[in-house]
């Protein structure tokens, strides 16, 4: 979940990252997840360890605490430098309607309550919509460093505006992706 979550996104987009910074308007966006104002804070000593990362839904949530984290810093790198033109998101696209969970072995009952619970899921087209909204529209233009749900600006979770804990994981994720 870490590394398919947040290290392997964090690399691509630092990989990237010099082509984008060559486009005027350029835009990174991180998909993250509403999971991620359920998260416990990151204890980067311990994150590789089984222990580190506990059930698999923390983990998810800890993940996705780790890219809204990331775009906020990956904006305060880019205005240090000078680049005022690249933007760089996090967003939740909403629970959406997919197949995950098609060869999970659940019980009827959780069957039940699923196909109960898709009656409020978006479609992957209404899904979509945010990450389309930031990618594309001139509403955002030069807005950076946001989290956003439904096409609107949303609050963060506390842990995510923590600047110290922000630079703290970016550092992490260079030297944990190679590149420091």
């Amino acid at each position: 979940t870490w590394q398919s979550n947040h290290l392997g996104p964090f690399l691509l987009t630092e990989l990237l990252l010099p082509f984008v910074e060559t486009a005027y308007g350029g835009r990174i966006v991180n998909v993250s997840s509403l999971g991620h104002t359920s998260s416990p804070a990151l204890d980067l000593a311990n994150i590789d360890s089984e222990e580190g990362f506990g059930t698999s839904m923390i983990a998810y949530c800890k993940s996705k605490l780790a890219n809204v984290m990331h775009a906020r810093e990956l904006t305060r790198r880019l205005r240090d430098r000078g680049n005022t033109t690249v933007t760089v998101n996090s967003l939740h696209p909403g629970v959406i309607i997919t197949e995950i969970s098609r060869n999970m072995k659940v019980s009827i009952l959780s069957r039940l309550v699923f196909l109960v619970d898709q009656l409020r899921m978006k479609t992957r087209k209404d899904g979509a919509q945010t990450t389309l909204y930031l990618a594309l529209s001139k509403e955002v233009d030069g807005i950076s460093g946001g989290y956003f749900s439904d096409c609107h600006r949303k609050e963060e979770a506390p842990l995510a505006m923590d600047d110290l804990a922000c630079k703290q994981l970016y550092d992490y994720s260079l030297k944990a992706v190679g590149l420091a």
